[in-house]
């Protein structure tokens, strides 16, 4: 989504090559939290209130590198790249989207424990917020060509 001009100057990308790691590290992060804590909640098929929930460390780190998974594809797609075609980036971006898909409803079910949801909930959002994000690029790219085509006819 983000094209940078190649008479940038090489301190702006930087910044904005900064700024977008930072951002994608702060989601990252925000998601990593949420199924931390939410491996406490064993959910509504833990009928054993007198038996303590043992936390599931493996499981959550799975989930985390779900959360990894689907982030670095954010990251890929939205940082600044003046050398690669954009045909690429979507194409990277819509395999990450369908690779995120395919294993997060392969291993669902229902009455999860919560770590499962946040991480179902972040990958959601994520994956939306990426969906989105290609569905603008390919309809600004189509804009482009259908401008740039009436420029090239007159």
């Amino acid at each position: 989504m983000t094209e940078i001009d190649v008479n940038f100057e090489p301190s702006a990308v930087r910044r904005l090559r900064v700024l977008t790691r930072l951002a994608v590290l702060l989601v990252w992060g925000f998601g990593v939290y949420l199924t931390v804590r939410s491996g406490w909640d064993p959910g509504p098929w833990w009928r054993r209130p007198l038996e303590q929930w043992p936390y599931p460390l493996r499981e959550v780190l799975f989930e985390i590198a779900k959360i990894s998974v689907i982030s670095l594809g954010l990251y890929d797609f939205i940082r600044p790249q003046p050398d690669t075609s954009s045909f690429r980036r979507v194409a990277r971006a819509f395999g990450v989207l369908l690779a995120v898909f395919v294993w997060d409803t392969m291993f669902s079910w229902t009455d999860q424990p919560g770590y499962a949801y946040a991480t179902q909930n972040y990958v959601v959002i994520v994956t939306g917020l990426l969906l989105v994000i290609v569905l603008t690029h390919l309809v600004i790219k189509g804009v482009r060509a259908v401008v740039d085509s009436d420029e090239h006819a007159a």
